[in-house]
């Protein structure tokens, strides 16, 4: 045993034979094209109760591998899928909102109606308008569009990469340096702050998701990621739907419910505050010291 890390070892292996994981890299990205386009279609036709969830995080996904070959090209098929790609994910975000914020809801033991059945017609209205937008999109412009992404960034790649370049290596841990630095120094009642690090954190989960697929297996430090953005969303969620309770309603009708938010974000915040704290620490261990 050398002392590094799995996902260190990965990087530094494909610097030295990046072939192997190309095969990977092209695999995956197939498999979330084909999983996006299945699930754009689930959306339109109600199919799952996820459908909405599963769609966006094949949005994610295909950004992500984008992002892991888009510095060897410089083309606008790259820009134009990630801008498509984009889209259904902001033409999707008020509808996802609102179901998050119904199933914490119903979760609830005294449910109000009023306030249900608000957030019921809310996420139907959110959901045909999404829908009424999937209907206009030509899936199979969509198909091509990242078939057309795929083949230049892979062309690009082995015409441009140089063989021991430390490209990957040096990518990944400034990425994951910036979002540890942007986390150690942001005010933890700054909850916009905190979405934006969600966001990142998002996107080296699923770049370390894409290594693990070279492996045939979960990395340890994608597990953490996942833990972090699992952490991070459920607050943010929460601070979204309080605000949107105290705009919507009078707050002596909700004081119970907000009571119960309240109580469920101060348990999320000693989370943040100690839990996400020493995650980050574990990750900066495995992916930045010098044992790395």
């Amino acid at each position: 045993m050398d002392g590094r890390s799995e996902v260190t070892k990965l990087l530094n292996d494909i610097s030295a034979n990046p072939w192997i994981f190309l095969k990977e890299y092209i695999e995956y990205f197939e498999k979330m094209k084909n999983r996006l386009l299945k699930n754009i279609s689930n959306v339109f036709d109600e199919k799952g109760e996820d459908s909405v969830h599963d769609m966006r995080t094949s949005c994610r996904r295909i950004e992500a591998s984008i992002d892991f070959l888009e510095g060897f090209s410089k083309r606008e098929s790259s820009k134009k899928a990630k801008k498509k790609v984009n889209k259904i994910l902001k033409k999707s975000n008020k509808p996802r909102d609102y179901q998050v914020h119904l199933e914490f809801l119903m979760k609830i033991e005294e449910q109000n109606n009023e306030i249900i059945d608000y957030f019921k017609k809310r996420y139907s209205k959110e959901k045909e308008k999404l829908k009424s937008y999937l209907s206009s999109l030509k899936t199979s412009e969509l198909d091509h569009l990242l078939e057309s992404c795929l083949s230049f960034l892979v062309f690009d790649f082995v015409q441009n990469f140089q063989i021991n370049d430390p490209y990957f290596d040096n990518l990944y841990k400034k990425e994951f340096k910036e979002v540890y630095e942007d986390f150690k120094n942001t005010d933890r009642s700054d909850d916009k702050k905190l979405h934006k690090i969600r966001i990142k954190v998002k996107d080296l989960r699923y770049k370390t998701e894409i290594l693990g697929a070279s492996k045939g297996e979960t990395l340890p430090e994608e597990d953490m990621f996942k833990q972090i953005q699992d952490i991070l969303g459920t607050h943010h969620d929460l601070i979204i739907l309080k605000k949107k309770l105290v705009k919507k309603f009078q707050e002596d009708n909700i004081k119970a419910l907000l009571k119960e938010i309240d109580k469920e974000i101060n348990l999320l915040q000693g989370k943040i505050d100690v839990g996400v704290s020493e995650i980050f620490e574990k990750l900066y261990d495995n992916i930045c010291s010098e044992k790395a």
